[in-house]
């Protein structure tokens, strides 16, 4: 829990995101291992395999639409829709899509990747970005 936080609510909350580090973010959980693409047992690739699933319907539970909504987002890409609080990870969004070269995280490899779990090639990916 963020050190910043002292009593509840969103102010609180707030405090506690305002040194968020979206660099180091994506470096702790979006590098290997978290994010090994050769290894199925990596937690990023588990969790975009049950993303695709879900958004594909091959679940049999209460899932259902065709819409998934991740609120926070944070400074990540491969989300169907793109929602976040902190303009700091707008800005890191920002500096991968207009190729600024100082971005956190290059997401080729995450696309590549939702893109064989969809059946597509990667050239397929239409992109229709508003940052």
């Amino acid at each position: 829990m963020c050190e910043k936080a002292k009593g509840d609510g969103a102010a609180a909350m707030s405090a506690c995101y305002q040194g968020f580090d979206p660099a180091a973010y994506l470096q702790y959980n979006y590098t290997p291992p978290r994010a090994d693409f050769e290894r199925q047992v990596s937690i990023v690739p588990w969790k975009l395999h049950s993303v695709c699933t879900a958004l594909s319907l091959k679940v049999t539970s209460d899932v259902s639409g065709e819409l998934l909504v991740d609120i926070g987002t944070g400074p990540t890409l491969y989300h169907v829709i793109l929602t976040d609080f902190l303009e700091v990870n707008h800005q890191e969004l920002r500096r991968w899509l207009q190729d600024e070269g100082d971005c956190g995280l290059d997401w080729m490899s995450y696309l590549q990747h939702v893109c064989k779990l969809e059946g597509r090639q990667y050239g397929d990916i239409d992109y229709n970005c508003n940052p």
